[in-house]
């Protein structure tokens, strides 16, 4: 047994990281957070977590510390938020290690930004932290190590299990299995974007350009299932396919934002959906945009999803990642078990700062949601649309960010090709075939 001997009035918060630092990092022992005035003389295993310093093995009390201060870079893995950082600190530890992990991994940040009413929208440039490139590095991860370390090295009779094998889910949304109007419309204005910040490259902007009109005009087909379904089955390996549900009538926003087809008619979508499981891949529910804030539209497209399948559907991704910090998790918490809405729409990188399945914390009752985030690290649209100028930066970047997690305790992530990207018009198979090709050995895929 390890004490947490704390001034803390209320310990809720320190509960929930102290036990998701069980989970993650294996610890074979059960951690118990009490007052100083607990600790009995006769406890040996004891790291005090107070404003003031106890003794040596004392973790400085920040909690109160603003959170919209600055980082500060302790190493090339580790930051902090400059404000929990103590000068002249006599213990052996000088920074809130604790406050730290709390405010990443339950996104502390984005529920206050939400809260004064300005959304996040799953984007990173709206997020209140002025340091984007801290999303690159799954600093959670990295302090429940140094946490790790501190626990190894002061108690050693204290034992944590193995290193594991690092989990990639690999899942692919789908938004469109037809050429819609919709779906030119959209492409080509992301096409036409890219194609214009290309001007002052004549080559580039002409094979842009002609790219622009090619996918603006051609009729390529969008059913790739197959293509999925042989290159995964080729590694031995299964995915999620996150499928959309149409149940309302639309309106403009949701007629040019939500994919299409309807799952409920389409009996060709319905028989290859029934294949997949069959062959063991997954069903996961790819909610509407209105979905992610309206719980009776949420559980009539889970509902329809089931009744089509014949079986529950326990997965879900919100489509666009739309997802609003006082309504989403409360909807997700009451009808699955996993969701992986958890991700950028601009940027790659742990949005949370973990790279492990993990539960999301509930500001409100401050406490944690019962059901896992899958955190979504990678997703193609990122690199090839947001980025496209970058390709092969950001595709380093990513096959990077992989080998990072594979030196981790403990990893879990998700990364997302979208259905349709392995045909003609978009190529951006050929970076997910490489991730399969260079790390099987090295990673399980689930």
């Amino acid at each position: 047994m390890l004490f947490i001997a704390t001034d803390l009035k209320d310990n809720s918060w320190l509960q929930y990281i102290l036990e998701e630092f069980i989970r993650i990092n294996i610890a074979e022992f059960k951690i118990k957070v009490c007052s100083v005035d607990q600790v009995n003389r006769s406890n040996r295993n004891v790291i005090y977590y107070n404003k003031n310093c106890t003794n040596k093995l004392t973790i400085p009390n920040r909690s109160y510390a603003n959170i919209q201060e600055n980082v500060l870079w302790l190493s090339k893995e580790i930051f902090i938020i400059k404000d929990t950082m103590v000068n002249g600190w006599e213990g052996e530890y000088n920074y809130d290690i604790f406050w730290n992990a709390f405010v990443f991994l339950s996104r502390l940040e984005e529920y206050q930004k939400e809260k004064n009413e300005k959304r996040i929208n799953s984007y990173a440039k709206n997020h209140p932290r002025k340091e984007k490139t801290t999303f690159d590095v799954p600093v959670v991860n990295n302090l429940f190590n140094e946490l790790e370390l501190i626990i190894r090295r002061s108690f050693p009779e204290l034992l944590f299990g193995s290193k594991q094998k690092p989990v990639i889910e690999l899942s692919h949304d789908v938004d469109y299995i037809k050429k819609t109007f919709q779906l030119r419309l959209k492409q080509t204005a992301f096409n036409g974007y890219n194609t214009l910040k290309a001007l002052k490259n004549p080559s580039v902007f002409i094979h842009k350009a002609q790219t622009t009109l090619s996918f603006l005009f051609s009729n390529t087909s969008c059913w790739c299932f197959d293509y999925w379904e042989s290159l995964e089955k080729k590694y031995l390996k299964r995915s999620v396919f996150y499928i959309y549900v149409q149940t309302e009538k639309k309106d403009l926003k949701s007629w040019l934002i939500d994919p299409s087809y309807d799952v409920r008619t389409d009996t060709k979508l319905q028989l290859k959906l029934k294949q997949l499981i069959y062959d063991g891949f997954e069903i996961g529910l790819h909610g509407s945009y209105y979905s992610a804030t309206d719980e009776k539209r949420l559980v009539n497209e889970k509902a329809i999803l089931e009744d089509v399948l014949g079986k529950r559907v326990e997965k879900i991704r919100q489509h666009w990642l739309r997802y609003e910090e006082r309504i989403t998790p409360v909807l997700h918490n009451k009808y699955f078990k996993y969701d992986s809405t958890i991700g950028w729409n601009d940027r790659i990188g742990f949005r949370s700062g973990c790279a492990n399945r993990y539960r999301p914390y509930n500001h409100n009752k401050q406490e944690p949601f019962d059901y896992m985030v899958t955190p979504q690290v990678i997703m193609d649209s990122v690199i090839f649309d947001y980025e496209a100028e970058r390709i092969e930066l950001q595709a380093n970047k990513e096959l990077l960010m992989i080998k990072k997690i594979q030196a981790l305790k403990t990893s879990h992530i998700s990364i997302s090709w979208h259905q349709r990207v392995c045909n003609d018009d978009y190529r951006w198979h050929n970076l997910y075939e490489k991730i399969l090709r260079e790390h099987t050995k090295d990673c399980e895929y689930l």
